[in-house]
């Protein structure tokens, strides 16, 4: 004998669409509870493992040939530009290893490095942390500071500068001055 009921099969239908809607509205519910993981990271310590890696070492060797090449030739004009363009360099350097300013330029020598370090930390974006302005509840920041270093190689002595630099805050970027040599 059969002691279930017998449902007509629009019921059945109707059943199971509702079920359906319902676990698409409980999977979009705790979807959205879900906290957004951004990867942050101290643009100093950036900065200062760029600095003193074998990829920086290479960058200045173009410019510093070109301005010799200036000197050779007794080009006034040329060897104050390419000055001017150092001047410029350095400062840039100063913003971003002892200020907030954009290491973008330092990052994009690694970039290809940067989704194996965003899927370790399980992040789904990396940004500076000077250029988080807020963030809602919903939004669990994660520091990735020490695994980019790391991809720039630094030695003992460099990794002890950016743990120098992390403990100190940055200076405003008005006051970073040319003659911070």
């Amino acid at each position: 004998m059969n002691f279930l009921p017998v449902f007509p099969k629009w019921l059945i239908i109707a059943a199971a669409t509702a079920v359906g809607a319902l676990t698409g509205a409980t999977a979009l519910a705790q979807a959205s509870t879900n906290q957004l993981r951004v990867g942050i990271y101290d643009s100093r310590a950036i900065a200062i493992a760029y600095a003193n890696s074998p990829l920086f070492a290479e960058s200045p060797k173009a410019t510093r040939a070109e301005y010799e090449k200036a000197r050779q030739e007794k080009n006034d004009q040329r060897m104050k530009e390419i000055g001017s363009r150092m001047k410029l360099q350095q400062r840039r350097a100063h913003e971003q290893g002892f200020s907030t300013g954009s290491v973008a330029g330092c990052l994009a020598k690694i970039k290809d490095s940067l989704l194996a370090v965003a899927k370790q930390a399980n992040v789904q974006i990396i940004v500076s942390k000077w250029e988080l302005n807020h963030q809602s509840e919903s939004v669990q920041l994660v520091d990735v500071t020490d695994e980019l270093v790391a991809l720039f190689h630094p030695s003992e002595k460099v990794l002890g500068w950016v743990k120098s630099c992390r403990n100190r805050d940055p200076l405003p970027i008005e006051e970073i001055t040319d003659e911070m040599d």
